[in-house]
């Protein structure tokens, strides 16, 4: 019997309430944090474990999860499924109390398919080839479900709707939320793109124009954004191939890859693109974005970005993390990749996060193959870290440091998390940056080792201070910092 999800529920849940002020800081911003010297950006360190998917029992194969829920008593997920010879697509569920092990949810819907396989109602014809499930409630305590169609000309991003998130109905397979350029035959494929032969449909220029409008690839993300009220998609803009970035044995050399977002206030009809990501001068002549999955982080946006290398010979897949607080802006302090990925695995598709209480983890598919193969052997992980520790600021041997924003001192506990494998101090500064009397380097009781609550204290007593704002400047050697807490 499947969990009864809460509504309005992600499988992560760290944004700030509608009247929240955030009392952590985090330093992702491009270019380092404010007045740094001697440091450096760090990944968190991660820890890689496999998941286990019951694929047996239900009669599915290469299972990837993306859109994950939060139940009573652990998540449940929505996964493409593909079957054994490759040849289909499907979308199935699966549940986990500890989000390792995972079951498959009895549904028997599809007949002759998977036992936890969704079977569409309204969608006519055929449903072998689905895929790329995001799930988001609605404001009637009802389910939405995003998803791509191919075959029989689709290749389109369709809207199904559900009571209990489980028997899903399409109203209407004529109007997409996107299309892909090739549906319905409109982009040949003599433009580079190598999809089946799609039957092309006799459209008015009128109607080919409306369609660019909605063009994407198929690696799509509808989130719902609870503190804006609004529905937020994120996909990739196709932008035509310039000549010295083209690269032929990509599976679509006429085109580079992007990340646009469009906003709705029903996920029904929706806003023109913002383009929000594309390659900069920091990049590699290559590097295109090939998707990007959102939760939220305190007062900033994760993205999780698919940094592909589509020269010959790598053919790679990475998963980055991008920063936003607006969701236009994204800070990338660092680039190609936060999950290690071992030898023999070429790509790197992370997905929805998990909080495991002091522990995040972000499962993600790990596949074998470069990404134009044809095998699409792949196994589900999951990368393990610290609760809060994504990217940090680092020294070494040599002291360096940097100071925060200013920062609202509520209650006199300031603390930092960090690993200090030898010592940090800090400075107690106004917003000008200039030193408070009592609270200077020498004033500081040095602090070592691991944890996430570091006590930063003085000879003096900072209840003096509270209610003001203040800036913190750090001072460390063989350390890194991830944040800091007042």
């Amino acid at each position: 019997m499947a969990e009864q999800v809460f509504p309005g529920t992600p499988a992560f849940e760290r944004g700030l309430a509608l009247d929240g002020v955030s009392r952590r800081q985090f330093f992702f911003q491009d270019g380092g944090p404010p007045r740094a010297h001697s440091v450096h950006y760090a990944w968190a360190p991660v820890r890689a474990q496999a998941l286990s998917l019951d694929e047996a029992s239900a009669g599915a194969s290469n299972s990837w999860l993306s859109s994950t829920l939060r139940t009573p008593s652990g998540w449940r997920s929505y996964a493409t499924s593909r079957s054994a010879d490759e040849r289909q697509l499907s979308i199935t569920v699966w549940e986990s109390a500890d989000g390792s092990d995972w079951t498959p949810v009895d549904l028997r819907q599809a007949p002759g398919g998977a036992t936890n396989q969704i079977w569409f109602d309204g969608l006519p014809g055929d449903q072998t080839s689905v895929a790329g499930p995001s799930v988001v409630p609605l404001r009637d305590g009802r389910w939405r479900m995003y998803f791509w169609k191919h075959r029989e000309g689709h290749l389109r991003y369709l809207v199904a709707e559900s009571e209990d998130a489980l028997r899903w109905r399409v109203e209407d397979v004529n109007r997409p939320v996107l299309y892909h350029p090739a549906d319905g035959g409109t982009w040949k494929l003599a433009e580079g793109l190598a999809v089946e032969d799609i039957p092309a449909v006799a459209l008015s220029p009128a109607e080919i124009l409306s369609r660019k409008r909605l063009w994407s690839n198929d690696a799509s993300r509808v989130h719902y954004n609870a503190l804006l009220d609004r529905y937020e998609c994120y996909s990739v803009w196709l932008h035509p191939a310039i000549p010295d970035r083209r690269v032929d044995v990509d599976n679509a050399p006429g085109v580079h890859r992007m990340i646009q977002r469009r906003l709705s206030e029903d996920g029904q009809e929706w806003s023109d693109p913002e383009l929000v990501l594309f390659p900069d001068e920091r990049d590699p002549w290559d590097l295109q974005f090939y998707f990007m999955t959102v939760q939220p982080l305190n007062d900033f946006l994760v993205g999780c970005v698919g940094h592909y290398r589509v020269e010959d010979g790598q053919q790679t897949m990475d998963t980055d993390l991008a920063f936003s607080t607006d969701g236009v802006r994204w800070h990338r302090p660092l680039s190609g990749g936060w999950i290690p990925r071992p030898e023999g695995v070429h790509g790197i598709y992370g997905g929805d996060w998990l909080d495991l209480g002091g522990e995040w983890m972000c499962p993600y598919a790990a596949v074998r193959g470069p990404h134009n193969a044809r095998s699409f052997e792949m196994q589900m992980m999951g990368a393990v870290v610290p609760a809060n520790r994504l990217v940090g600021v680092e020294a070494g041997l040599a002291p360096g440091g940097f100071m925060t924003r200013p920062f609202f001192l509520r209650e006199p506990v300031i603390t930092v998390d960090a690993d200090i494998r030898g010592w940090l101090r800090a400075e107690l500064c106004d917003v000008f940056g200039r030193k408070i009397p009592g609270f200077h380097l020498m004033d500081s009781r040095p602090v070592s080792g691991d944890s996430a609550a570091h006590a930063i204290t003085w000879k003096g007593d900072t209840s003096a201070h509270r209610h003001e704002f203040l800036r913190l400047r750090l001072e460390f050697s063989g350390a890194v910092v991830y944040s800091a807490a007042f």
